[in-house]
């Protein structure tokens, strides 16, 4: 019996930062309806996840930044971690001198250090506020606590910057591709997999008993978490390559979701 929908965000629900497709809206009611509680599992922040709810009108459990806080539907915080402070001091200033662009995520909003217009056009598609605050270098691990550290820029850009992270920091964070224009980078033993299984474990649900979908190589945690994961078709083939089954929308995985519980019903009448 599936009692968990866990739905990845951006390239999964959300389409061009902001647009739910109408039949996926549908799907995430009905699951609703059939008495399966919805989770959201994004490296978008736990404001914008509510932005995301209120939106679909729903209340849904939280799992931001990429598994760094976990809040119930009742918005009960159960899971929070942050950067240990000179570790993300260094990966601050990681991308001086390049053009990616670095924003640093606090519990509830963005940080940068000045503002231009390339900051500006990132915070176009930002569902929680960008503050600028020239001193967040000096900041962080007091004033300011983080708990993501998000680089934009060209593709070819960011994996090189990827690679040099990886090369000298590996054994502390994770970089990953997280957006065709972003890498995030987590501490590494923060992850949503890790922050789906605080969730299942805090309400009693079993991995078997959830999905999960998603598209980026920062839900491949959670395709590891859960047995029946969902990749979106448009994801890259290494990410497809570690979900149980490939899927056109979001709509698509929910109507397994209840087709399944609809068989094990069936199943249960015919034993009784």
């Amino acid at each position: 019996m599936i009692k968990l929908i866990v739905s990845d965000l951006d390239g999964t629900l959300l389409h061009n930062s902001r647009h739910i497709k109408p039949e996926d809206q549908t799907a995430i009611h009905n699951a609703l309806a059939s008495g399966i509680t919805v989770t959201f599992a994004s490296g978008r922040m736990h404001p914008e996840i509510i932005h995301v709810s209120n939106k679909l009108g729903i209340s849904a459990h939280s799992v931001s930044q990429n598994g760094a806080f976990v809040h119930t539907k009742d918005q009960e915080l159960i899971l929070q971690d942050i950067f240990e402070t000179s570790l993300i001091r260094q990966l601050a200033q990681a991308a001086e001198g390049t053009p990616i662009y670095t924003l640093l995520n606090g519990p509830d909003y963005y940080v940068t250090t000045v503002m231009n217009e390339g900051y500006a056009a990132i915070e176009a598609n930002l569902l929680a506020p960008l503050r600028v605050m020239p001193h967040a270098i000096e900041a962080l691990g007091s004033e300011l606590l983080c708990c993501k550290i998000s680089y934009l820029g060209e593709m070819e850009q960011l994996l090189a910057l990827q690679q040099e992270l990886l090369s000298t920091l590996g054994d502390k964070i994770d970089a990953y591709i997280s957006d065709v224009n972003c890498m995030d980078v987590m501490p590494r033993h923060v992850s949503k997999g890790a922050g789906l299984q605080a969730l299942l474990s805090y309400s009693g649900i079993r991995a078997d008993e959830a999905i999960c979908i998603g598209d980026s190589f920062n839900d491949i945690s959670m395709f590891g978490a859960i047995p029946n994961s969902f990749a979106m078709s448009t994801s890259h083939p290494d990410v497809q390559a570690r979900a149980a089954y490939v899927v056109d929308s979001v709509a698509e995985a929910v109507s397994w979701a209840l087709q399944t519980n609809a068989d094990n019903s069936d199943t249960r009448a015919k034993l009784t």
